[in-house]
């Protein structure tokens, strides 16, 4: 199964099986062709009313990488990083908590992407990777462009005491280490890509 944001709403690429909800705001479409497929994507994109689509299918690969035909590729990586205290690093940006992430670079990996992210975004060093979380995927608008963003996740520990910086040129405003109870009371209010990952805490 795959989940697409499309800001605040959600596609879900799967075989999900229609539940006859009588939520209105989900609309359920059997994948037929390409055709009917990118047609259903165009009335979603203009009916704001509907928070999720979900798209049934067996060839859940082939029906996401049509969808993804549909954007500029864009791939990014991040990192969930704990401290010693097991608490999160996160990063206010245009007055949301969010995790630091950024795009990965020309001949880049992603692990060393995920690294430099966090090192530019925070002003901290010595990172340790301890695992793949997995990926998210999100779409917007950049210059008058549809975008589909792709970003690879992977588990951090820190272990040192450096002073945390925020990288103001990329509108950062606030790092901070943030508890387990804080990161509750962050999740109704960051992005709901991001929810998946900070459940892992």
């Amino acid at each position: 199964m795959y989940k697409i944001y499309f800001e605040d709403r959600l596609i879900v690429i799967g075989s999900e099986k229609n539940t006859e909800s009588k939520n209105n705001n989900i609309k359920f479409i059997r994948y037929k062709n390409k055709k009917s497929f990118y047609k259903a994507l165009k009335e979603f994109k203009k009916d704001t009313n509907i928070q999720k689509l979900v798209v049934q299918t067996k060839k859940i690969k082939k029906v996401f990488k049509r969808l993804k035909k549909k954007f500029k590729q864009i791939n990014a990586a991040g990192g969930l990083v704990f401290n010693t205290h097991g608490n999160v690093l996160m990063i206010k940006r245009n007055g949301v908590w969010d995790l630091p992430k950024g795009k990965i670079e020309k001949g880049e990996q992603r692990p060393e992407a995920a690294i430099r992210e966090v090192e530019e975004e925070c002003g901290v060093s010595r990172l340790v990777i301890e695992g793949k979380i997995g990926r998210t995927y999100h779409t917007y608008v950049f210059r008058e462009k549809n975008m589909f963003k792709t970003t690879h996740w992977f588990l951090m520990k820190y272990s040192a005491n450096e002073k945390l910086v925020p990288q103001t040129e990329e509108d950062i405003t606030e790092v901070m280490w943030k508890t387990p109870e804080e990161i509750k009371e962050i999740i109704p209010n960051t992005y709901k890509s991001l929810v998946d990952i900070l459940k892992e805490v």
